[in-house]
C-alpha cells in the first residue's frame, strides 16, 4: 500500500497541493491552502491522474505511482486483448450459425440467378509516379519502375508497342515526350491517373473481350491493391479505399467501371500500406485463405471483409490528418448499407 495522505503534488492548472485521502479509485487534493488563498478540493481518478496532470514531488513515492500505473496499463491492454479475441469468437460463431441456418432452409425451385451487392477489389500494375507523399498512382512511372514492369514483370500493356511506356524503354521517344504525354485524356494507362480521376476499368480479358462487373454497386466498397517492386503475391498491399457512387456494369461493346467523385476515399502512405496486407481479409469461396489471384484483374469481397478491413483502416489512421476521415468512410459505408457493426464487430 503506497503511503500518499499529506503527499505534496503539483498541478498543471491549479498549482501545488496535498494528498487528503484516497477512495475508492480516487484522490482528493487540497490545492491553495495558505493564509492568502482560500484551499480548494479536488477529486482525480487515481492513479490515472498522475499520467499527465499531477506530479508527486517526493521521488520513491512518484516511482511507486509509476509502478502502479505500469501495472494497471498492463492488466488494461490484457483486458482489451481478451475482449477482442471474445469479439472475433462471437463474430465466427455467428458466421457458422448462419451457415448452419441455411443448410436447414428448404431446397429453392430454381429461379433466375440474381446478382446480391458485393464489394471489390482491384490488382493494378504498381506505378510509383506522382507526389512523394503518396505510394505512386499519380503520375508517370520512374525510369526504374518503367524497366520493372517490362523486363521483370512483363506486364502486358506495358511491354506493348502501343505503351509509350514500352516506346521510350526501346529509345524510340525520350522522357520529355513521355511526361508531356500524361496531359493527353486519353493516355492509355490509368494506373498513372488513378488518384486523380478515381476511376477504375474492369479491362479485357486475354481474348480482347470487355469485362463486366455485374455485383458491385453504389455505395460498395472498391479497394485498390498492388504488389511492390520484388515482392511476392502473398505481400499484395491495400494502398487505398473509395466508396462507390458511379459504376457501370459493361457490355460487348465497353468494358465496366466502377468510380467516385465523394469526399468518401482515401489514400494510404507507402509504410501504411505495408501495414494492409491485402490477403489479410481476403478469403475464397471455400471461405480459405489463399494467397493466389490469378488472371482476373478484380475480385468480390463480402461485408465482413470489407468492414474489417475499414476497422483496421481506422486504428492505421489514428493520430494523423485523415483519422476522422477514416472513421466516417467506416461509419457512412455501415449506414449506407444497413450494417451493424455490433453484429459484424471483430
Amino acid at each position: 500500500m503506497i503511503e500518499l495522505l499529506k503527499t505534496a503534488v503539483i498541478h498543471k492548472t491549479f498549482g501545488t497541493g496535498k494528498i487528503k485521502e484516497v477512495e475508492n479509485g480516487h484522490v482528493v487534493i487540497v490545492f491553495g491552502a495558505s493564509d492568502s488563498e482560500e484551499p480548494t478540493e479536488k477529486k482525480f481518478v487515481y492513479p490515472d491522474a498522475f499520467k499527465n496532470f499531477l506530479k508527486i514531488n517526493d521521488p520513491d513515492i512518484a516511482e511507486q505511482v509509476n509502478d502502479l500505473i505500469k501495472i494497471k496499463d498492463a492488466e488494461e491492454d490484457k483486458r482489451r486483448e481478451l475482449d477482442e479475441q471474445e469479439k472475433r469468437e462471437k463474430r465466427v460463431a455467428h458466421i457458422m450459425a448462419l451457415e448452419e441456418s441455411k443448410k436447414k432452409l428448404p431446397a429453392k425451385t430454381k429461379t433466375k440467378k440474381t446478382n446480391t451487392r458485393q464489394n471489390i477489389a482491384f490488382k493494378l500494375n504498381y506505378c510509383d509516379g506522382g507526389a512523394p507523399e503518396q505510394i505512386g498512382f499519380n503520375g508517370i512511372c520512374s525510369d526504374a519502375t518503367i524497366r520493372y514492369n517490362i523486363e521483370k514483370e512483363k506486364r502486358v500493356w506495358c511491354s506493348s508497342k502501343e505503351c509509350l511506356c514500352s516506346q521510350y524503354h526501346n529509345g524510340d521517344i525520350d522522357r520529355k515526350v513521355l511526361d508531356d504525354s500524361l496531359l493527353d485524356d486519353n493516355f492509355g494507362c490509368y494506373e498513372s491517373q488513378l488518384l486523380k480521376s478515381w476511376k477504375i476499368m474492369a479491362g479485357e480479358d486475354g481474348d480482347g473481350k470487355t469485362r463486366k462487373i455485374k455485383s458491385a454497386r453504389r455505395n460498395s466498397l472498391a479497394v485498390l491493391t498492388t504488389r511492390l517492386p520484388h515482392t511476392k503475391e502473398a505481400e499484395r498491399i491495400i494502398f487505398g479505399v473509395f466508396i462507390i457512387d458511379d459504376v457501370l456494369e459493361g457490355n460487348e461493346q465497353e468494358s465496366g467501371y466502377v468510380s467516385t467523385q465523394s469526399t468518401f476515399k482515401i489514400t494510404l502512405t507507402l509504410d501504411e500500406a505495408k501495414n494492409m496486407e491485402f490477403w489479410n481479409y481476403h478469403t475464397n469461396a471455400t471461405g480459405k485463405v489463399s494467397a493466389k489471384w490469378g488472371s482476373g484483374l478484380f475480385r468480390y469481397m463480402d461485408d465482413t471483409q470489407a468492414v474489417a478491413l475499414l476497422q483496421n483502416l481506422v486504428k492505421i489512421k489514428q493520430n494523423t490528418a485523415d483519422a476522422q476521415l477514416a472513421k466516417d468512410l467506416l461509419e457512412s459505408y455501415c449506414r449506407n448499407n444497413l450494417i451493424e457493426l455490433s453484429v459484424i464487430a471483430q
